[in-house]
C-alpha cells in the first residue's frame, strides 16, 4: 500500500488526485485510491473541491470509504452526507461498525440522519437507532453491538462454529459468554477455543467476567475501568446483566486523545470543544476566550491598585519594586503546579475522596520544602547582588511565604470547586493565576512593611 511521500508537497498529491476525478479517468481513480491508506484518503479528500469529492467517494469500495469516513473532521462527514443521495451513502455507512455509523448520524441534521437509517438494512438500522438514544459521551454511545457470544451451556466446538459464522461481520477479539438469560457471564479466548478438545464443555475454558459497565457509566469512568483491569475489551448490560454490546480499546483510544485535548484547552483558559476552537468560527472562539481573559485582567488590576496604595513603601524603599515580578511569577508557577497536580489526579483516579486530605498535605509538605529552598537561596543571591542582607530576608520571606500561600491555594482549590459544582480543570487556572498575584502582592507589601525600618532609602 503507497503512503503519502513525505518530501513531496501536499499540494502535489491533490492536483493528481483532483485530475484522476475527471470523466473517463475512472479505472485510474480507483487503482490510484486503492495504492493509499484510507487515512491518507481523508488527508487529501479534505483538500478537494465538491465535484472531486463526489467521484472519490463513488469510485471507492464501501469498506474502504467506511474506513476514509470514519478519519474525517464532522464538518467533512456533514458537506458529504448533503451532497450526496441517501440511498448512494447508505451502502458506506452499513460497513461501519455500530457505534462509528452512529457517532457519523450524531452529526447530521435529524432529517438527513433518518433519510440514510431508512436506507440501510432493518437489523443494522435498529442496532444503529438504539445507540443513537445513548449520551455520545457514555458507555452506552462508545459500544458498538457487533460482537461474538455463545451460550454458556454448549461445547468448544459448538461454539467454533458460532465463531466462524459471525466473523465475516464481526472484529472478534474474544467470544462473549453468556447464560440462559442472556446475561453476560465471561469470556474465551479464541486460542483456548482453538486448543481445546471440540466435546469439551465451554464452561471449563472460559474465564469468568471479572467487569462490567451498564450503558450509562461515563467515558471517563469507563477509560479508567480498561486501564485499571488492562482489558481489550469490556463487556456493556443493562439493569438485569443482559449483554447489550462491547467497547473496545481503539473506542476507548479515542476518548483518552478526545478528554486530553479538552483538558488541554480547559487550561489554556477556555472551555470549547476542539471542532470549535480549530474552527473558523472567529467569534464563537473569541466568546470561548476572552470571559477568562477579562477575569485575569480585573485581577491584574485590583493587584496594581494594591501596589498603588502601597506606593509610600514602595517610595521608601524604590529597589523593593525590582522584585515584584519574581514574588508573582514564583508563586503563581508553584500554584499552577500544585493545580495540574490535583486536577490530573482527580481526572484519573489517583485522587479520590479517601485520599485527598493526605494528598493534599503531602503536596503542600512537598511545597513548603521548595519555598524554604526557593527563600533562603533568594535571601543569600538578593543580599551579596545588592550587598544589603536585610533587602535579601525581606525578598526570600516574602518569596518563601508567598509560595507556601499559593501552594495550599493550588492544592485545595480544585477539590472546592469540584465540591460546588465547577469544573476545576476549567475554572482553576485563570482563578489561581488571578488570587496568586493579588496574594503575591499583599504578602510582599506586608513582609516590605515590617522590614521598612531596616532597608535603605533607594
Amino acid at each position: 500500500m503507497r503512503m503519502l511521500e513525505t518530501g513531496r508537497p501536499a499540494e502535489d498529491e491533490v492536483d493528481e488526485l483532483e485530475l484522476l476525478t475527471r470523466p473517463g479517468r475512472e479505472d485510474e481513480l480507483r487503482t490510484f485510491l486503492l495504492l493509499l491508506h484510507p487515512a491518507d484518503i481523508a488527508e487529501l479528500f479534505d483538500e478537494l473541491d465538491h465535484s472531486a469529492r463526489v467521484q472519490v467517494l463513488r469510485n471507492l469500495q464501501p469498506e474502504r470509504a467506511a474506513e476514509m469516513l470514519a478519519e474525517l473532521d464532522p464538518d467533512a462527514q456533514e458537506a458529504i452526507f448533503s451532497a450526496v443521495q441517501p440511498e448512494l451513502i447508505a451502502p458506506v455507512v452499513h460497513q461501519m461498525e455500530s457505534d462509528d455509523a452512529a457517532d457519523l448520524l450524531q452529526e447530521l441534521d435529524k432529517q438527513t440522519a433518518q433519510q440514510v437509517l431508512e436506507n440501510l438494512p432493518d437489523d443494522y438500522a435498529a442496532d444503529v437507532s438504539r445507540l443513537l438514544r445513548y449520551d455520545p459521551s457514555t458507555a452506552g454511545g462508545l459500544m458498538q453491538t457487533e460482537l461474538a457470544h455463545v451460550p454458556i451451556s454448549c461445547t468448544v466446538g459448538a461454539a467454533l462454529d458460532a465463531v466462524r459464522a459471525a466473523a465475516d461481520d464481526v472484529d472478534i477479539i474474544s467470544v462473549f459468554v453468556i447464560d440462559d438469560g442472556g446475561r453476560y457471564a465471561g469470556n474465551v479466548a479464541l486460542q483456548d477455543l482453538v486448543l481445546s478438545k471440540a466435546s469439551r464443555p465451554l464452561e471449563e475454558v472460559m474465564e469468568p467476567k471479572v467487569v462490567e459497565v451498564g450503558p450509562d457509566v461515563d467515558q471517563e469512568e469507563v477509560a479508567r475501568i480498561f486501564d485499571h483491569y488492562s482489558l481489550v475489551e469490556l463487556a456493556v448490560v443493562d439493569g438485569k446483566g443482559r449483554l447489550l454490546g462491547r467497547i473496545t480499546a481503539d473506542d476507548v483510544h479515542e476518548v483518552l486523545v478526545e478528554e486530553a485535548e479538552e483538558d488541554l484547552l480547559k487550561l489554556a483558559g477556555t472551555a470549547a470543544e476542539s471542532d470549535v476552537i480549530y474552527s473558523d468560527k472567529v467569534f464563537s472562539i473569541v466568546g470561548q476566550r476572552l470571559p477568562w481573559l477579562g477575569s485575569t485582567f480585573m485581577a491584574g488590576l485590583f493587584a496594581s491598585w494594591i501596589l498603588n496604595s502601597a506606593s509610600v513603601v514602595f517610595q521608601t524603599a524604590v529597589i523593593l519594586l525590582m522584585f515584584v515580578p519574581v514574588i508573582t511569577g514564583m508563586s503563581g508557577n508553584v500554584g499552577t503546579q500544585s493545580a495540574m497536580i490535583m486536577i490530573q489526579g482527580m481526572a484519573s483516579g489517583h485522587v479520590d475522596p479517601d485520599n485527598l486530605a493526605k494528598t493534599i498535605v503531602k503536596d503542600i509538605t512537598v511545597c513548603i520544602i521548595m519555598a524554604l529552598t526557593c527563600g533562603v537561596a533568594a535571601t543569600l543571591i538578593v543580599g551579596a547582588w545588592r550587598a544589603d542582607w536585610p533587602l535579601g530576608l525581606c525578598v526570600g520571606v516574602a518569596l518563601a511565604l508567598s509560595m507556601t500561600t499559593a501552594s495550599v491555594l493550588g492544592s485545595t482549590e480544585p477539590a472546592l470547586l469540584k465540591r460546588f459544582g465547577i469544573d476545576p480543570a476549567v475554572a482553576a487556572g485563570p482563578l489561581i493565576t488571578s488570587i496568586n498575584d493579588i496574594s503575591g502582592v499583599l504578602i510582599y507589601t506586608g513582609v516590605a512593611v515590617f522590614f521598612l525600618d531596616y532597608l535603605g532609602g533607594v
